[in-house]
């Protein structure tokens, strides 16, 4: 009876691993286009917003005002400010894209990017490029194991890649957050609202 149901066990298990490939490879398919790899190969997002009615000082100072607030920790840092030619550089830690666990083991994946905002008098540019995965691996008797990589090395971009439900996911996911600061930041830009949280007080 016990060998029964290891063996159903396991059955149901692959099934599931079969499902979650499928339902991986229709999620990645449903976000082809929306995004391109630059000569580094990093996975790049790029946004034009237009039609706003502020000056590049203006525009500059509610982009400051969004990277002081959202990027101002020990794995988010602004890297550069070129006031002249309104142009703001940061690099940021998207923390826990995804987690999966497979027999006791745990897999925390963490995404780098590179977020820079141009401004001119009415318009900005926002460009967010996805660089590299800090995977955590814990469980067990050893301790934690990290390593880093570029996005690249990782299925989807690297077809050949290993472990691809847990990248595609992990792919899948980063893109999510990273089209949600893309929206965050056209909304600062509009609204000047960039806070991280309700600060009423």
């Amino acid at each position: 009876m016990k060998t029964t149901f290891m063996i159903v066990s396991f059955l149901f298990i692959s099934v599931s691993a079969f499902n979650q490939s499928d339902m991986t490879k229709r999620r990645i398919k449903a976000i082809e286009g929306l995004w391109k790899l630059d000569e580094n190969g990093n996975v790049t997002y790029q946004r034009i917003v237009d039609s706003l009615n502020l000056s590049k000082t203006e525009l500059y100072n509610k982009a400051m005002d969004y990277f002081v607030l959202n990027y101002g920790d020990a794995n988010s840092v602004i890297q550069n400010k070129d006031i002249e030619n309104g142009i703001i550089l940061g690099k940021g830690l998207f923390k826990s894209v995804h987690f999966s666990s497979a027999v006791l083991i745990f897999y925390t994946i963490d995404a780098w990017h590179i977020l820079k905002i141009e401004v001119k008098d009415g318009r900005a540019r926002i460009t967010l490029s996805l660089t590299q995965y800090e995977v955590t691996i814990s469980g067990g008797d050893t301790p934690d194991n990290h390593s880093s990589q570029p996005i690249s090395y990782y299925y989807p971009i690297n077809p050949k890649g290993s472990q691809k439900n847990l990248f595609g996911e992990a792919f899948v996911k980063s893109h999510i957050r990273a089209t949600e600061t893309l929206d965050n930041i056209e909304k600062a830009l509009k609204s000047g609202s960039g806070k991280k949280a309700n600060d009423n007080w």
